[in-house]
């Protein structure tokens, strides 16, 4: 088996501002307002 590197990947450090209440955080499936990208019918 060939030990080979598949992906690099880079991580931004993400602060903790712009924060969802856990309610709407779970419906949402993240805690960043900042990374909401709602593709499904659960809103606000």
């Amino acid at each position: 088996m060939n030990c080979l590197e598949l992906t690099i990947s880079s991580i931004k450090i993400q602060c903790f501002e712009n924060i969802y209440p856990s309610n709407i955080a779970f419906c949402r499936g993240t805690i960043f307002k900042d990374l909401d990208k709602p593709w499904g019918s659960c809103h606000e």
